[in-house]
């Protein structure tokens, strides 16, 4: 089996990525999730949505070779454009190493620092990328500045 793009069910998608992230996440929690022959590999999770953007957090099985091209194309093309939103957020522990890598290499702009706001008394940094600083969207629907993804 290739890997697949998939959409739901949401439930059980949202509860997936609960569980292997030790997180909580809003009623209004979506998914989007990548799926293979050995499962589901990994799952982003979008919530707390406003009417300027939402925040997103990705979970993985933990290997290094579970996301797609298209999965990054479909993960930024919801909230920029089937939402049209103008931004997207996101935090991370400052223990996160690895996270605060995938949030920077994807365009991720550092934007401040919410203080002791972990679960563990940590501090959080806090992310955000706006529509026309997104590479991953097709040139002709993001105001862009990068460079054209399809």
């Amino acid at each position: 089996m290739m890997k697949e793009v998939i959409y739901g069910p949401t439930d059980e998608l949202v509860a997936l990525a609960a569980r292997r992230g030790k997180l909580s996440f809003r009623d209004d929690a979506k998914a989007i999730a990548i799926q293979s022959a050995n499962g589901i590999d990994g799952v982003v999770i979008f919530d707390a949505f406003t009417t300027r953007g939402c925040w997103v957090s990705v979970v993985s099985n933990g290997s290094r070779r579970w996301i797609t091209r298209e999965l990054i194309i479909k993960v930024f093309c919801y909230p920029f454009l089937q939402l049209n939103y103008p931004r997207l957020n996101s935090f991370v522990s400052v223990n996160n190493a690895d996270a605060i890598r995938f949030n920077e290499h994807f365009g991720f702009q550092r934007e401040g620092v919410m203080r002791k706001a972990g679960d563990e008394g940590e501090d959080l940094i806090v992310y955000g990328m706006l529509r026309e600083e997104c590479r991953w969207l097709p040139e002709r629907f993001a105001g862009k500045i990068g460079r054209a993804a399809l």
